[in-house]
């Protein structure tokens, strides 16, 4: 569930500086270019802010409730910011002000700065929402959204002191956000990769029905996770070159760690099919608070296909004897896509307090709400939820609960998309 205290830091910080900003505007400014100059100095702020998540810091996680919230905080912000450029691209005054020597304006590199970062600003924002657009094309061309970062910050360094006084109080402010902007961007960009990858080697490729469980060796330190979690896997190789995220489905403290991944794509078929035993592995993480263990005992995991992979993991690492009361409910095609469904009965089994509900919708069972009333033996208001699977059915089950009571904040998703 996205948390308000990401959100509420962002819009604190554009009223911090629109009061800085018009408040105490320079006594030479028109009414038009304290307007616009605003409009710019709040889409820096927010494109400074998309910059700063891309650090992928552990605080930013508990500030928007994990990786992918902070993921779809940056997604808004950046159509944000197009927006608010674009108002200030056509608002600002273009003539030259009174007093100001046009040989001079004509040579401070300012407004073809602006032009060309709003320019790029425009072409990666369009690449960035089009799905249609590979993974592997879109993940090098959204890097270029660093250099239109540095373009902007140009632009506002060499601003006409007729447009902005630098040195003023929301000028000082824009100084800190760009000085702050330009060290997550290169830290991002050159240092986080190195500083957070732990490596591994593959220890098992099987595949499973529509699925393939990845399962990897430490060579040194392991990675530390809590259930639920996830981290980026980047295959060291030849045309391996991109990290992909996915949910860790081993137990925390188990030997080996092991993703289960779904053949969606051309990358994850090559995984299926040319991924063999031996090779090199980086993994980043781990990522995410889709955590069942801060939650009351009273819980409901409704799990849609490979979905089930972090209620996998939490299950693998439950203990006998766990206070929690868990209805586990696994919605599935048919039988046989139901991965690990005789583990899961054993489990369920083995460990008392879990009731395993399968579905499968070939059979004309599908997970809803209005059974879940007539089956659970208390209201459902009284539980936790917990949801990972497609988006319709993730949304269908979430406005249904709504409308019977219960409140979003006992509602936990995971949005899993990254672009």
């Amino acid at each position: 569930m996205l948390k308000k205290t990401g959100i509420y830091a962002i819009v604190g910080l554009i009223l911090v500086f629109a009061f800085l900003h018009v408040g105490f505007a320079p006594a030479q400014h028109t009414p038009r270019t304290t307007g616009t100059t605003l409009l710019g100095g709040i889409a820096f702020i927010l494109m400074t802010c998309t910059i700063i998540l891309s650090t992928r810091l552990a605080i930013f996680e508990d500030w928007f409730g994990g990786l992918d919230r902070m993921y779809q905080v940056h997604r808004v912000m950046g159509v944000l910011t197009a927006l608010f450029a674009l108002v200030h691209f056509f608002g600002v005054p273009k003539e030259v002000p009174v007093g100001m020597d046009p040989v001079v304006n004509s040579i401070v590199p300012s407004a073809p700065l602006g032009m060309l970062g709003l320019i790029f600003l425009v072409i990666g924002l369009f690449i960035a929402l089009n799905r249609k657009i590979r993974y592997s094309w879109w993940r090098p061309t959204h890097k270029i959204m660093g250099i239109v970062y540095l373009l902007i910050v140009g632009h506002f360094f060499t601003a006409p002191e007729i447009f902005v006084e630098q040195y003023s109080a929301s000028g000082v402010l824009l100084l800190v956000a760009a000085a702050v902007g330009v060290v997550s961007l290169f830290y991002s960009v050159f240092g986080m990769n190195r500083r957070t990858a732990i490596p591994f080697t593959i220890q098992e490729v099987n595949a499973l029905e529509r699925a393939t469980e990845v399962v990897l060796k430490p060579i040194g330190k392991t990675l530390q996770f809590k259930p639920g979690q996830f981290a980026f896997v980047e295959v060291q190789g030849k045309n391996w070159n991109e990290p992909h995220p996915f949910t860790i489905s081993s137990a925390p403290g188990d030997d080996y760690l092991r993703f289960t991944v779904k053949v969606l794509g051309d990358w994850t078929r090559k995984v299926r099919e040319e991924l063999k035993p031996g090779s090199k592995v980086l993994v980043r993480g781990p990522y995410g608070r889709f955590d069942a263990e801060i939650a009351t005992n009273k819980q409901i995991w409704l799990a849609g296909g490979i979905g089930l992979t972090p209620f996998l993991s939490k299950l693998r690492a439950m203990k006998p004897g766990d206070a929690r009361q868990v209805h586990l409910v696994y919605a599935a095609r048919e039988v046989r896509d139901a991965i690990f469904l005789d583990e899961l009965r054993a489990r369920a089994t083995e460990l008392g307090n879990v009731t395993l509900v399968p579905l499968f919708s070939e059979e004309g069972n599908f997970a809803r709400v209005d059974m879940m009333k007539k089956k659970l033996p208390d209201p459902l208001n009284s539980y936790e939820y917990f949801m990972c699977g497609p988006k319709p059915m993730v949304d269908g089950l979430m406005k249904d609960l709504k409308s019977e009571g219960v409140t979003r904040d006992r509602i936990h998703t995971e949005a899993f998309e990254f672009r």
